[in-house]
């Protein structure tokens, strides 16, 4: 960093930065036109501290959005008040927040999901669940048979 230069720092501690909300908002930030710090976007740091290792994750943003249209601070501010959100549903920050909250739930309904087995016979096919009991699997592979 420059001496002189103005930056939004956010910081996680001990999240892995691939999961944390903070790394979430920071997208989102990115989104709407924060620009990323040139010269050191993030940095991940890890000391040991009373035996135990300690990570931080500081991501450097710009004060202000690429056009000039928000403060990050605010955007900031904003992202961690959901009666901000209640209040102001067409914003584009609400809009982000949504998308972020979207993948969240589609990622997890990935997680959990069962697989199914795609079996075809002819023009026919079965999606049988990979966790079907023995008898389910069976009645459906017989339901391919003419």
């Amino acid at each position: 960093m420059q001496e002189g230069d103005k930056i939004c720092i956010v910081r996680e501690t001990g999240a892995d930065p691939v999961n944390s909300p903070n790394t979430e908002m920071v997208a989102a930030l990115v989104t709407l036109g924060v620009p990323l710090y040139a010269a050191q976007p993030f940095l991940e740091t890890r000391e040991i501290a009373e035996g135990q290792e300690k990570r931080i994750v500081t991501w450097c943003l710009g004060t202000i959005t690429s056009d000039g249209r928000f403060k990050t601070r605010e955007l900031i501010q904003w992202w961690k008040d959901e009666a901000w959100f209640a209040i102001n549903p067409e914003h584009p920050l609400a809009y982000a927040k949504a998308a972020v909250a979207n993948h969240q739930r589609l990622v997890a309904a990935v997680k959990t999901s069962v697989p199914l087995a795609l079996v075809r016979k002819g023009r026919k096919f079965a999606l049988i669940p990979f966790d079907a009991p023995p008898e389910r699997r069976q009645q459906l592979l017989d339901a391919l048979n003419p």
